[in-house]
């Protein structure tokens, strides 16, 4: 009996002196999910050898990764997501390997606008008289370094998920930009410019079936705008810049008509059309 506990304490002890004295884990300064587009390392304590190895998610052997034999290892979202990593190490030629971790990616779907409250959507024109007001609000999960821009210059303080219009001189062209919470140095845009005119409707009198005879193109514009008129009938235009300040005043006949914009400065324009019995307002974007 006592042969058999000499033994048994024997080979104990002999197992726990063959046990290395270091205990490798794997780290990060971020996290173990990446952000679209986000490269950062993992790394492991400090010690004399290392040797990093990778295995995919649905795998099941492990496998060397030339050339990585140092305490730190670069990793890239799309290329090193849903990969299990783990590293060898050696101290005091005592060879341990870490425990393995995944990792992974947050996967976010495209920027939603939407829009409220009392408008007309014309000839893709927010129109919107004085009095009413237009609403937008971008869906979740953008919560987050969020910025309205009106005519390409952001707007002081507005940083919210939502913006309301109302006024005349708040006709434009718009647009934002915002990151979820999760990843808030992903900064992305719906892709899409919001323009919108606010004017006294009052004084105008909106004829849709005049408006849908009226096309404008190229629209952005750079050098020639053409207006292509269906209607029987002829038509003054007038060009407003963002100040109100007029700079153009044509008539327009039916057919094609063709204006220089190529002299005039970068932004919106507001094109405003008359006739004997109805008036309505386009924006021009030059490019």
């Amino acid at each position: 009996m006592r042969l058999t506990s000499f033994f048994l304490g024997f080979f104990y002890f002999s197992f726990i002196s063959a046990q290395c004295d270091h205990s490798p884990t794997i780290e990060t300064e971020g996290n173990f999910i990446l952000c679209p587009s986000e490269v950062t390392q993992i790394f492991t304590q400090e010690y004399d050898l290392y040797q990093w190895y990778k295995k995919s998610f649905s795998g099941t052997n492990w496998e060397i990764i030339p050339g990585e034999t140092s305490q730190f290892l670069d990793i890239s979202q799309g290329i090193d997501d849903l990969y299990y990593f783990n590293v060898a190490t050696t101290l005091n030629g005592c060879s341990e390997t870490s425990p393995e971790v995944l990792i992974d990616s947050w996967v976010f779907s495209p920027m939603v606008v939407e829009s409220s409250g009392n408008y007309i959507f014309v000839d893709d024109l927010f129109n919107v008289c004085l009095g009413d007001s237009i609403t937008f609000t971008i869906g979740m999960p953008y919560n987050t370094n969020i910025q309205w821009y009106k005519d390409g210059i952001p707007i002081p303080g507005e940083n919210g998920p939502s913006i309301t219009l109302t006024d005349i001189e708040e006709s434009g062209v718009y647009f934002v930009e915002g990151a979820p919470a999760e990843c808030p140095e992903y900064i992305v845009n719906p892709g899409v410019e919001l323009p919108i005119l606010i004017n006294d409707c009052n004084l105008n009198i909106i004829d849709n079936s005049l408006i849908s005879k009226i096309t404008l193109y190229p629209n952005p514009v750079h050098d020639k705008l053409i207006i292509k008129n269906k209607a029987d009938k002829r038509l003054t235009i007038e060009f407003y810049n963002m100040n109100g300040k007029k700079i153009l005043k044509e008539m327009v006949n039916s057919g094609i008509s063709e204006f220089d914009f190529s002299k005039l400065a970068k932004g919106n324009y507001f094109a405003k059309f008359n006739t004997m019995d109805a008036k309505f307002t386009k924006i021009v974007i030059k490019n």
